[in-house]
């Protein structure tokens, strides 16, 4: 029998009502603005239609986003995690599981750019608050076209700014445990289309204001004067930002070569022939 003191012993990262007296608390320091992010998060996805679809949930962490789709009436649910790229001890999720009685599919060591390897492909794909976290999130999401049906209906959220140049991103490794890659909405987008991904809508949690004349001066100074882009101050101006996908197919002008990470198959002008059986 799972008691309270059972579910207090994780370091929960959301909150869980599991009824009978029993919830989860969440452990991360700032809850009050995370609890305004899964809000957002979570009256975006309510308009999506789960109902007898299956769904990915990459970075499920403790599995709240894959049990929503659950209760949403999704025919199946894999929730992914890499357990080694995290501070939980992956704990949460299989508690948290046979307290609300899911039948969710887990498996917390799958890298968000090992995707490939499952060979499954998915209607509907949640990558919440993980991208900005990515040394590399083209090969990622390369990753992710390979899941897609043709239909599919692919769900970002994470940090983006205006306080760049709209093509730009801005991308340091100077601190692990913050965002190590910060892009504008326009920049996500051309990201995103050279995965095979296109964008069809996107939404601020809350629209970001534009960055002080002085901020920007202190940010193109450093840059002009040669810094180590490592060393410069990230955008002050970041937000939310969910940006819903499909995927394509077909000539994708971005790519003059043969792309990578196996997304040549999504190009007629790369595709390869099928071979001649001989006379």
């Amino acid at each position: 029998m799972i008691t309270q003191s059972d579910i207090d012993s994780v370091h929960w990262y959301h909150e869980f009502d599991f009824g009978n007296g029993l919830h989860a608390t969440s452990k991360t320091p700032d809850v009050q603005a995370h609890r305004k992010v899964w809000e957002f998060i979570n009256r975006e996805l309510d308009a999506i239609d789960f109902l007898g679809k299956s769904v990915l949930d990459i970075g499920c962490w403790d599995g709240f986003w894959s049990f929503y789709a659950e209760k949403r009436g999704a025919s199946s649910v894999f929730g992914t995690d890499d357990i080694s790229q995290n501070w939980s001890t992956g704990k949460g999720i299989h508690l948290a599981k046979a307290l609300l009685g899911s039948k969710i599919e887990i498996d917390q060591s799958i890298s968000i750019y090992d995707l490939a390897k499952l060979e499954r492909k998915f209607d509907i794909i949640l990558c919440l608050g993980v991208y900005y976290h990515l040394v590399d999130p083209f090969a990622a999401f390369a990753q992710i076209r390979h899941c897609c049906t043709n239909d599919s209906i692919i769900v970002f959220e994470g940090d983006a700014t205006i306080g760049i140049r709209s093509d730009t991103v801005f991308q340091g490794f100077r601190d692990p445990h913050a965002s190590l890659y910060i892009p504008t909405p326009h920049a996500l987008n051309q990201l995103l289309r050279a995965a095979y991904l296109r964008t069809e809508r996107q939404v601020w949690r809350a629209p970001p204001p534009p960055p002080s004349l002085r901020r920007r001066l202190q940010y193109l100074m450093g840059a002009l004067s040669g810094a180590d882009p490592t060393t410069l101050a990230p955008p002050s101006r970041c937000e939310r930002l969910i940006t819903i996908c499909r995927p394509m197919s077909g000539e994708n002008r971005i790519h003059l070569y043969k792309p990578p990470f196996g997304l040549a198959q999504f190009d007629d002008r790369f595709r390869q022939a099928p071979k001649k059986r001989p006379a």
